[in-house]
């Protein structure tokens, strides 16, 4: 069916020139936003209403893992909001200077509330990578280990201080995890999961990032200024920090960076982009999915999901799960 779309735009506007877009980090996006009505009628997919049959999406290893309680809408919670910070609250300084945000296209805040008077959080990043799509870890949306009871999910607006009275929260709709993350090894292979958000009004000054495209690697000479940032324990879940890390192995699903004990990634930095620089632009080419220490410091090594990889999983999450406008691939228990 791609091709066949691409036959045509290749008459209008030449074969090479329609083929070199497509395999355009910058330009595939486009295409698939042009072209993904015509590729979400796929067969054995149950009618826009009914969603996307289970079978279709474990063959695609898309598992539907969350989806907001509708009563949210109604009345928004009391974690949609910021309360006024205290006297030592508000006094209180990051360990080191914040990086720049403008660096960092697409980096936003993820929050998992786990008790119902939401003061009970998972801390997590995610890296806008579509209109409505955000890139994180799965472990960040389904847990790890024992089950826990996620009673709802935000977006924080990117800010240096994320504690103050007038940051963003915005909900997360639903999210599709890969589905073959979680398995009896414990290992942390496939860590990578998308969340939907359906009203991005208040994001738009978040800027939609640039991914790693297996069309157009970035050639290994890249690697060696490769860049983190997140909001993670070291920061107290609520200052921005970010700085140079040390690409140490790249491998087919991985990329491993250590800094020697040195300032890196920490827990709640995870589902947090790494960016590489090139053309003289940041694009994003990992998704934070481990680290070997949570003291920091000291800091141990840190392991990013490869995006190049899952490229095509990605891609086809955001073009099946949409239908007529709306998000289809809700958990087998939401569904009515």
């Amino acid at each position: 069916m791609r091709t066949l779309l691409l036959i045509v735009l290749c008459l209008l506007a030449g074969a090479g020139g329609s083929l070199y877009l497509d395999r355009s980090p910058v330009w595939r996006p486009v295409i698939d936003n042009m072209i993904a009505p015509a590729l979400s009628v796929i067969p054995n997919a149950k009618r826009p209403d009914d969603g996307v049959s289970d079978a279709l999406l474990q063959s695609l290893s898309m598992l539907p893992c969350y989806s907001r309680n509708a009563a949210f809408n109604d009345m928004p919670p009391s974690w949609m909001t910021r309360d006024e910070l205290g006297p030592l609250s508000a006094q209180a300084l990051p360990k080191r200077d914040y990086p720049d945000l403008r660096q960092m296209p697409g980096l936003v805040k993820l929050e998992q509330i786990l008790s119902t008077g939401g003061t009970q959080k998972h801390h997590c990043a995610a890296t806008r990578i579509g209109r409505n799509w955000f890139a994180t870890a799965n472990h960040c949306v389904m847990m790890r280990g024992a089950a826990t009871l996620v009673v709802d999910m935000v977006i924080v607006a990117p800010a240096n201080d994320v504690m103050q009275p007038d940051t963003i929260i915005v909900p997360a709709t639903a999210a599709i995890c890969h589905w073959a993350w979680y398995n009896s090894t414990g290992k942390f292979d496939d860590d990578v999961a998308l969340i939907y958000v359906e009203d991005v009004s208040r994001l738009d000054h978040v800027q939609i990032a640039t991914m790693d495209s297996a069309a157009a690697p970035l050639p290994p000479s890249d690697y060696q200024n490769a860049y983190f940032a997140g909001w993670g324990k070291n920061g107290e879940n609520r200052f921005l920090q970010g700085g140079r890390v040390s690409v140490t192995e790249i491998g087919e699903t991985f990329i491993e960076v250590d800094n020697s004990g040195q300032f890196s990634p920490c827990v709640g930095d995870s589902g947090g982009p790494l960016y590489l620089y090139r053309d003289g632009q940041p694009r994003v080419v990992g998704v934070l999915s481990s680290v070997t220490t949570d003291a920091c410091p000291p800091f141990g090594i840190a392991f990013y999901m490869r995006l190049k990889t899952y490229e095509d999983w990605v891609r086809h999450v955001m073009i099946m799960c949409i239908r007529e406008g709306e998000f289809v691939c809700l958990p087998e228990t939401d569904r009515a």
